[in-house]
């Protein structure tokens, strides 16, 4: 017995296509709409695992971040004894006008700015692109910066043996920089953050 609602004769709950054919695929359809995707797999859901190229800039921006507390630790040491290099040569009044001292400010806003970058470190490591683009233009800046700052190195030389480890860790951050940038932008690197 046909319906005007039903004009093919089938009961409720089992739809088939026009001329009396069951559907493929097992799902119910509403005529006019196209079949429905099948189920991801597992393997479809779930991003890429980490390359080792993410887990080296990992690395790389710790040992950077390290050194950069290390350094900001010995900055604080050392201001004083850079401040009098150079003020030597300026006369006392000049020498008053300038503040009386090192500025230790900045030791300690460097040491929080180092606890934010970390926290940076560890999301770019899990596959944030936003963190790996945040990384880059801070470690663009902070190469760019290292290398202006190569003109500094004699007046750290001068202020003794804490001005000389400065200096060499200047040297060396640079260094991690450029190989945390290097590798953050391998092509593996860059297939697990498109993927993320």
């Amino acid at each position: 017995m046909t319906t005007p609602q039903d004009p093919y004769g089938q009961q409720g709950g089992y739809p088939q296509q026009p001329g009396g054919h069951p559907q493929q695929g097992g799902y119910p359809q509403q005529p006019g709409y196209p079949p429905q995707a099948p189920p991801l797999s597992p393997g479809e859901l779930s991003r890429p695992p980490r390359p080792k190229s993410v887990d080296t800039a990992f690395l790389l921006w710790m040992v950077g971040a390290g050194i950069g507390i290390l350094s900001s630790i010995i900055s604080f040491i050392t201001a004083q004894a850079l401040y009098d290099e150079l003020t030597k040569g300026l006369d006392p009044s000049l020498r008053g006008s300038l503040g009386g001292g090192p500025a230790y400010g900045t030791a300690i806003f460097s040491i929080i700015l180092f606890a934010v970058w970390v926290l940076i470190v560890f999301q770019m490591r899990n596959g944030a692109n936003w963190a790996r683009i945040v990384l880059a233009v801070l470690g663009g800046i902070g190469v760019i910066s290292g290398l202006v700052g190569l003109a500094g190195f004699g007046l750290l030389f001068s202020i003794g043996f804490f001005g000389v480890i400065q200096a060499l860790l200047s040297l060396v951050s640079l260094a991690v920089t450029v190989g945390a940038l290097i590798f953050m932008f391998k092509p593996d690197a860059n297939h697990y953050f498109k993927s993320a």
